[in-house]
C-alpha cells in the first residue's frame, strides 16, 4: 500500500467529517457520514483503548443527550403524529453514537485541525460561489439563482445557505485567526459577511452580528494583539460590505425594506415584515396553552397547526388546507409546543450541564474546543428565527459540532492507566 493511500486510510474520520459539511446543501446526503460514525461505535468499543475513552466521555455526553431525548420520548405517547414522533425519537439515538465515535476518532489535535483546514476552504468556496451566482445568475456549478433568494449550492433549500454559512463561520475564522496572516482573516470575515448579507436571510444577519461581537471581544484580549489592526478595520469593512451589498443585491434591498415595515406598526405591516411569523407564534402559544406538559409531539407541529391556527391562516391556505407551518421558527416556542414544559426543563438542565462541561475543561482544551462551542452557541441562540430543532438538518449539525467539541477533551491519564 502506498504512503498516500495509507495516510488516506488513517485520516478517514477527518474526511468523513469534512464530507458531512460538504454534503449539507444536498438534501439528506449528509446523513451518510453521520450514520457511518454512529455505526462505528460498536466496533470502536471492541478496542480496550477506545472503550476507555468512551467510558471517560459518556458521563458528559449521555446526560446532555438525555436532556433533549427524554422530552422527545415523553412527547411521543400522545403525539398528534405518533408515527413521526416515535420514529424521530428512536432515530435520534444515532446522534449520541455519532458524537461518541467522533470523540474517539478525532481526539488528536492534528485530525481536528485537518477538519478545520478543509472546512475553511469549503466555507470560502460557499461564500465566493454566492457572489458568483449574484453577479452572473448562475453559481460555479451552473446552479441558477432561486427567484426568491440566493441559493448557491443549496438549490431549492435557499433558506439554509446564509444561516448555515454564518453558523459555521467560527470554524473558518478560528482557523484563519490561528494559522493565517491577520490580513487573510480580515478577507475571510469580509467574504463571509458579504455572502450572508446578499443571501437575504435575516437569521443569518443576526448570527453574523453575534460573530462580529464575539471576535471584537477576542481581538481586545492581550493574546490577540496581532489582530489589533483588524479591530480598526472591521467597523469600516462592515459598513462597506453592508452598503455594497445594498447597492449590488436587489434581494438584500428587498429584505431591508421588508424589515423596515416594523416601523409602520399595523398588523399587515408586522406580518409582512416578519415574513408571516406572527401567525405561527400565535398558533404555537395556543398549542403550549393546550398541551403544557409534554407538548403536541416532536415533528407533529404541522398537524397540530391545523387545529390551533387562526382562521384564514396564510400557511394553511397556501397548502390548500392540508398542513400548516412546519415548525415554530423559534427555539423556545418549538421546544414548548413540541415537548412542553418537560422539554423546556430538559433544555435548561442541558444548558447547565454544557456550561459545567465547558468550565471543567482545561484552558488548552477550551482553546481547542472554542470554534466548535462557538458555532454550537450560534446554532442554538434562542432570540432568532430557527430551523426545526428536532428536524434532521439542525439536529445533525448540533451533534456533529458537539462530537468535535468532545474530541477536544484530553485522555484521562488515570483512567487510561487502568488495567
Amino acid at each position: 500500500m502506498s504512503l498516500s493511500l495509507k495516510k488516506l486510510v488513517v485520516d478517514w474520520p477527518c474526511w468523513l467529517t469534512v464530507s458531512f459539511f460538504a454534503l449539507l446543501p444536498f438534501g439528506r446526503l449528509a446523513e451518510i457520514p453521520l450514520s457511518i460514525f454512529a455505526l462505528s461505535l460498536p466496533f470502536l468499543a471492541r478496542s480496550i483503548q477506545h472503550r476507555r475513552r468512551i467510558r471517560q466521555l459518556a458521563p458528559v455526553a449521555v446526560p446532555i443527550f438525555l436532556c433533549l431525548w427524554l422530552p422527545m420520548l415523553a412527547s411521543s405517547f400522545d403525539s398528534y403524529l405518533p408515527q413521526k414522533s416515535w420514529f424521530s425519537t428512536i432515530a435520534a439515538l444515532r446522534f449520541l453514537a455519532a458524537a461518541l465515535s467522533m470523540a474517539v476518532l478525532l481526539h488528536t489535535d492534528a485530525s481536528r485541525w485537518r477538519v478545520l483546514r478543509w472546512t475553511s476552504f469549503l466555507l470560502l468556496f460557499w461564500a465566493v460561489d454566492g457572489f458568483v451566482q449574484l453577479f452572473f445568475g448562475y453559481d460555479l456549478l451552473g446552479i441558477a439563482m432561486h427567484p426568491d433568494r440566493l441559493n448557491a449550492l443549496f438549490v431549492k433549500k435557499y433558506q439554509f445557505f446564509g444561516p448555515t454559512l454564518a453558523m459555521l463561520s467560527p470554524l473558518l475564522l478560528e482557523y484563519a485567526r490561528r494559522r493565517w496572516p491577520p490580513s487573510v482573516w480580515v478577507i475571510a470575515f469580509t467574504l463571509t459577511l458579504g455572502a450572508v448579507l446578499i443571501a437575504g436571510m435575516r437569521a443569518g444577519w443576526l448570527i453574523m452580528g453575534l460573530v462580529l461581537a464575539g471576535y471584537l471581544w477576542l481581538i481586545l484580549k492581550r493574546e490577540n494583539r496581532h489582530l489589533g489592526k483588524a479591530f480598526f478595520a472591521i467597523p469600516v469593512l462592515v459598513f462597506t460590505v453592508i452598503i455594497g451589498s445594498y447597492f449590488t443585491s436587489p434581494l438584500f434591498q428587498a429584505r431591508v425594506e421588508q424589515s423596515l415595515g416594523f416601523t409602520e406598526g399595523s398588523q399587515t405591516a408586522l406580518d409582512t415584515a416578519s415574513n408571516y411569523r406572527l401567525p405561527i407564534f400565535k398558533a404555537s402559544m395556543a398549542m403550549i396553552k393546550a398541551h403544557p406538559v409534554n407538548g403536541v409531539g416532536v415533528r407533529a407541529f404541522p398537524v397540530a397547526y391545523l387545529e390551533y391556527a387562526e382562521e384564514n391562516d396564510p400557511f394553511i391556505l397556501r397548502s390548500g388546507g392540508v398542513t400548516g407551518s412546519t415548525h415554530a421558527h423559534n427555539l423556545v416556542l418549538e421546544v414548548l409546543a413540541d415537548a412542553g414544559s418537560i422539554g423546556m426543563l430538559g433544555l435548561l438542565v442541558g444548558l447547565v450541564l454544557v456550561l459545567r462541561f465547558w468550565r471543567s475543561m482545561t484552558p488548552d482544551e477550551r482553546q481547542e474546543a472554542f470554534p466548535f462551542a462557538f458555532a454550537l452557541a450560534l446554532v442554538l441562540f434562542p432570540l432568532n428565527s430557527h430551523f426545526a430543532l428536532y428536524g434532521t438538518y439542525l439536529s445533525s449539525l448540533i451533534w456533529m459540532l458537539f462530537g468535535l467539541w468532545l474530541a477536544c477533551v484530553d485522555d484521562n491519564p488515570n483512567e487510561l492507566a487502568a488495567p
